[in-house]
């Protein structure tokens, strides 16, 4: 059922992973020449793209310039590295991470967090084939929202045990922090932390802390979404999935657009085209925007660059082009996301691949 994987240099170590796919190059996107690892003048923050789309994986996955699966968004700061969501793209980037953390030349690993927006399926399916969960000695820190009744550690558990999946999350050799957060957090990673602690709003910062900030809305159905905003090096990035936003422009709008305000990079939910949102079977109240809706967010918040996401499994290519020509009439610096396109927010040059 899996395999075994052993860094380079060491005694044999049996991490058996569900997933028999071969492990991909690590994640080590280059903005100014120089590797994550190499020595810079001061932290750098980077992000790829994992996985893009929307509701379940998309079955035109090959050959698709955009990918085919579901909402995973890495980032890397210092020593740091947080995983936003675990849809299907999380198995790629686990393959990508048992690579890299068997390079000798490797100093040291980075911290690894996985940030949950919500528990929808497309937002977890990757979660059970993640290869750091089976390495015994890994640290992995888990946080996310309380839901319908449980907490976050129920619902992790739960989705990876008999008879739904034949690993139990509780038996798994690595080491698993999890917390539950919500409105209002605030995590911090200190320059030579271990993992994420939790300070209040009002505390100092030491100057190069990543910090995340927490924002619950109910701009999706029944138990709404958390939203991200990751601060770091002057830098920010704010990861806003599986949110609709209407055209009034409501108190929970008006709030968010307060969260997002001056963000360098908005990731934002744009799954629909405005034929299927109001269309002859319409998409209205499903929790999902439109590349318009998405615009005009970036343009009232005032932000630099907006990177629509979760594309609609359906759409082809060309749809998803259309729709990135569509919000660019509106905020001309927009992008569609990428399966494994990378943005650099701090480098002597700005990147976006």
């Amino acid at each position: 059922m899996g395999r075994t994987v052993r860094r380079a240099g060491q005694a044999r170590q049996d991490v058996t992973t569900p997933t028999g796919r071969r492990p991909r190059p690590a994640a080590r996107p280059r903005g100014d020449g120089r590797s994550m690892g190499d020595e810079v003048a001061r932290p750098r923050m980077a992000v790829r793209f994992w996985g893009v789309r929307g509701s379940h994986p998309a079955p035109f996955a090959t050959g698709s310039r955009f990918g085919g699966n579901t909402a995973c968004v890495e980032l890397r700061f210092g020593r740091h590295l947080l995983v936003f969501d675990a849809g299907s793209g999380i198995v790629g980037l686990g393959d990508a991470l048992a690579r890299e953390w068997r390079d000798p030349s490797l100093a040291a690993r980075p911290t690894l967090t996985l940030l949950f927006t919500h528990a929808h399926h497309d937002h977890l399916c990757g979660l059970p084939f993640f290869a750091p969960l089976y390495e015994a000695g890994a640290d992995v820190h888990l946080a996310g929202p309380d839901l319908a009744g449980m907490g976050f550690e129920e619902i992790v558990a739960g989705y990876m045990r008999s008879p739904y999946f034949p690993v139990d999350f509780r038996e798994l050799p690595s080491r698993r922090h999890l917390r539950s957060i919500g409105d209002g957090a605030r995590l911090v990673w200190t320059a030579e932390g271990a993992g994420p602690e939790t300070i209040a709003l009002d505390a100092s910062i030491p100057p190069d802390a990543l910090v995340v900030d927490v924002l619950h809305t109910r701009l999706h159905p029944r138990e709404g979404t958390l939203i991200y905003r990751a601060t770091g090096g002057g830098h920010s990035l704010v990861f806003a999935t599986d949110v609709e936003v209407g055209e009034r422009g409501g108190a929970g709008e008006q709030r968010f657009v307060r969260f997002v305000r001056g963000a360098d990079v908005l990731v934002h939910d744009a799954q629909y085209s405005d034929e299927d949102y109001d269309g002859a079977t319409p998409h209205r109240g499903f929790g999902h925007s439109t590349p318009g809706m998405a615009a005009r967010v970036a343009r009232a918040a005032e932000v630099d660059r907006l990177i629509l996401f979760h594309h609609d499994p359906n759409y082809p290519d060309a749809d998803v082009l259309a729709l990135e020509r569509a919000a660019r009439r509106l905020f001309p610096r927009t992008w569609a996301a990428r399966e494994g396109g990378e943005i650099w927010l701090d480098g002597r040059e700005e990147r976006h691949v």
